[in-house]
């Protein structure tokens, strides 16, 4: 997972774009409270905003095991993109793969060499090897 949170912070940099937050809170008052596992929004919306108050998130991703996997395909995959996030990931650690869901698209794309992500406010995309992520995972 720190790989990927790593990459992620390195593509969003210091343009001052987006944020990413490990864990992150995605509330919606007043009886919606999601946490994935990473969560990325755009940066107008800073620490001091209470959850509250954030909106228009970029990504979500959680991470999975044999433990969480339905729970995560199954229910808050469809939650976030629900409640307007645009891209979630879903990280599968026994797999090693990604599957990746847009709004408006198929879900659960399987991804097992190589993830893209490319939100519209940046100039280019972010590509991971998952190889690479996935090396010394058991």
């Amino acid at each position: 997972m720190f790989r990927l949170v790593a990459a992620i912070a390195t593509y969003l940099g210091d343009d001052g774009l987006g944020l990413a937050v490990s864990p992150g809170v995605i509330e919606v008052a007043p009886s919606v409270h999601l946490e994935p596992d990473l969560l990325v929004h755009p940066a107008q919306f800073g620490p001091e905003i209470p959850w509250t108050g954030i909106s228009g998130w970029w990504l979500a991703v959680e991470v999975s095991g044999r433990s969480s996997r339905r729970y995560d395909r199954d229910y808050k995959r469809d939650a976030f993109l629900a409640l307007g996030v645009r891209e979630v990931w879903l990280v599968d650690l026994d797999e090693k793969c990604v599957l990746v869901s847009r709004t408006g698209e198929p879900r659960d794309v399987r991804h097992a060499k190589r993830v893209a992500w490319h939100p519209p406010e940046m100039a280019e995309p972010l590509a991971i090897s998952l190889p690479r992520l996935f090396r010394g995972v058991p």
